[in-house]
């Protein structure tokens, strides 16, 4: 199988999704743009590049992409963005920028970036934590029928069935 023609379909397709997140990162620091757009397009984009790297085994490059999206989950369901997040999210993006150069040059997969990793899973857990004064919101508990009810209805479908 020839990889260095998927390599160069990764590399083009990958920048591409790259300069799409710049463009949504420079209209969210402006403020040109609704931040929950922004953000999806963010999170699109970076859903693309983890599946393409991970089909042809840049784990580092797929990995920083998963956490990317895991950190903007909470921010897609209604959390709060707050403008230091734009910090760790440009630095994220240039991460991501600098795997495909590496993987453009010499084809080799790149170095994994721990502790922008790490930085990110810690940001992910400060934003879905709970404030110590509210409580866990349970779900609620199903209805269930009365016994009576249920045999009348049972009794009601089956009357009908020919004999």
């Amino acid at each position: 199988m020839n990889l260095e023609k998927y390599r160069t379909l990764f590399v083009d397709e990958a920048g591409d999704h790259l300069q799409e997140m710049g463009r949504a990162l420079a209209a969210l620091s402006a403020g040109d743009e609704p931040v929950e757009s922004a953000i999806d397009t963010l999170f699109r984009m970076a859903h693309s590049i983890k599946g393409m790297a991970a089909s042809l085994g840049y784990d580092a490059v797929s990995s920083l992409a998963h956490r990317l999206e895991d950190w903007m989950e909470p921010l897609r369901a209604g959390a709060d963005f707050d403008r230091s997040q734009l910090d760790l999210l440009a630095e994220a993006i240039a991460a991501l920028e600098e795997m495909v150069a590496c993987v453009e040059e010499g084809g080799a997969p790149p170095a994994a970036r721990e502790d922008l990793l790490v930085r990110l899973a810690q940001k992910r857990e400060d934003a879905t934590a709970t404030p110590a004064g509210l409580k866990k919101k349970l779900p609620r508990p199903r209805r269930r029928r009365s016994l009576v009810r249920f045999a009348f209805a049972r009794r009601r479908s089956t009357a009908s069935w020919p004999r």
